[in-house]
């Protein structure tokens, strides 16, 4: 990936995220996702809110891997190895709240609270 790449994308998510902007898909208007970033081994931002059937991707810009799961009640997922620059998209279908860790960080932590 070219010096920047990364960096303009996440900026550009973010901006996306923030404003609360909306795409149109398959004529149906959709949130953008929420991003949640990986970086200097912690979740950023620390907690989100979306709603029943929304998605967070999550956005490794560290240098190393990560491992992103919640074994929570409802919301159990788990993305497995997540490499340095990529990103995974998590629909989380239930409401509820859902704490987020990283098997290889276990002092990460983030809380997704999902609403109907």
């Amino acid at each position: 990936m070219a010096p920047g790449t990364l960096r303009r994308r996440i900026v550009h998510r973010l901006a996306l995220a923030a404003a609360g902007a909306w795409l149109t898909v398959g004529g149906l208007y959709a949130a953008t996702p929420v991003v949640i970033e990986q970086a200097g081994i912690a979740f950023l931002p620390k907690a989100v809110t979306i709603r029943a059937g929304e998605q967070v991707v999550f956005l490794n810009s560290d240098v190393f891997g990560h491992n992103v799961y919640s074994d929570s009640a409802g919301g159990a997922f788990d993305i497995g190895l997540q490499n340095s620059g990529s990103e995974v998209a998590v629909t989380f279908e239930n409401p509820g709240r859902f704490t987020l860790r990283c098997r290889i960080h276990p002092k990460m932590r983030a809380v997704v609270t999902v609403t109907e």
